[in-house]
């Protein structure tokens, strides 16, 4: 396999450590790192593995995504944040998850197992299973309402085999300017916390909330993008390192004279003479093309106009007469090159999108390279 025809991202895994250190200023408590989607596309293995040192959970979206790690050996408690089906209760107690619970179904399921003394539940310390109450405080996504969430948890606890551990809520607006919605989610969170007896953990701050609404970090924080060095505001309220830079590599050079056009449908058409290069990479590998003729790649420490339209495996960009480019040339697309800087807020902001966006779309076929 030669690289020079390979995309490719580097992930540094001492930046991402040291993010997570840098949030833990934040807290006396808990810090739960939340590594669904891959790991926001950067490797949850790798980045899990890193992480068991500093952290005191893991948090992701599916059983699946936890059963990956559990099969990884990480041995940290992980939460899955959506309630699971109850069909997945026998996957949860045999991998020792902790589920978020927001309806009756589960929790029934996940008692009747325990109840009739299965060999699962040698799995669950002390043999009950943990679990942490999802509250809808107003993002009308998932969870119990939070006038009901009470008597859902008097009801919970009634099961002998389950133990609620934790309870938290997710904030709709704590990344916006206006942070009015959020205070109000908080408004309504803070009663349960009177809850007797008291639910050892809670959580309420995402990324957002822990940089920018101190009242929501209670005992334990729940960042997700801030992890990989990405400010989800516009405030920078701490220093975090983007550990992640997305390279390719040059693999065809050519001219081109006026009038000709470039790519599918042929819409960029030459002004006068110029020089091109394509690159082997393309939204296949997850690239937006929705920055077909308007995104920018970096060469040599200097900004490349991206021309045509993006195809599924590759793109064109113009090169001037004096850049000294060959077949092979570094190519980042995302990251710092020289003085030069492609940012993820910047990208995801041109192809008007979200940066969780363009990580999570980062294809499999692009080749995680990890530095440690």
């Amino acid at each position: 396999m030669y690289e020079i025809n390979q995309t490719h991202l580097i992930v540094d895994l001492l930046d991402i450590k040291e993010n997570a250190e840098s949030l833990k200023v934040y807290t006396s408590g808990k810090l739960i790192a939340v590594v669904k989607a891959d790991a926001y596309g950067h490797g949850v293995i790798p980045v899990a593995e890193t992480l068991t040192s500093v952290v005191d959970m893991f948090a992701v979206a599916t059983v699946e995504e936890a059963i990956e790690l559990r099969q990884a050996d990480i041995s940290t408690p992980i939460l899955i944040l959506y309630t699971p089906m109850p069909e997945y209760a026998e996957d949860i107690l045999l991998h020792a998850l902790t589920p978020a619970i927001d309806n009756w179904d589960l929790a029934i399921r996940l008692n009747d197992l325990l109840e009739k003394g299965d060999i699962l539940a040698t799995h669950t310390p002390h043999g009950k299973i943990r679990v942490h109450v999802n509250v809808n405080t107003g993002m009308n996504r998932s969870g119990v309402c939070y006038t009901e969430t009470g008597e859902f948890i008097e009801r919970l606890r009634t099961l002998p085999n389950i133990e609620v551990e934790g309870i938290f809520t997710h904030f709709a607006t704590a990344h916006e300017e206006d942070k009015s919605f959020a205070h109000v989610q908080l408004n309504r969170f803070y009663p349960l916390l009177t809850i007797k007896p008291r639910i050892p953990i809670v959580h309420t701050a995402n990324s957002a909330a822990t940089l920018e609404i101190p009242d929501s970090r209670f005992n334990a924080l729940r960042p997700g993008l801030s992890l990989y060095g990405i400010y989800p505001g516009e405030k920078r309220a701490l220093p975090l390192y983007p550990a992640l830079t997305w390279k390719t590599h040059v693999h065809w050079i050519d001219e081109i004279e006026a009038g000709e056009g470039v790519s599918y449908g042929l819409e960029y058409k030459a002004p006068h003479r110029i020089r091109i290069a394509g690159l082997r990479v393309g939204f296949g590998d997850g690239y937006p093309r929705a920055l077909s003729g308007i995104g920018e790649v970096l060469i040599n420490g200097k900004r490349c106009p991206i021309l045509g339209r993006i195809c599924m495996d590759s793109m064109v960009v113009k090169l001037e007469e004096s850049d000294y480019v060959r077949i092979g040339s570094e190519v980042v697309l995302l990251g710092k090159q020289g003085e030069e800087e492609i940012s993820i807020e910047a990208l995801a902001e041109k192809a008007n999108t979200i940066p969780y966006e363009i990580l999570t779309r980062i294809g499999k076929r692009v080749q995680r390279i990890y530095k440690s």
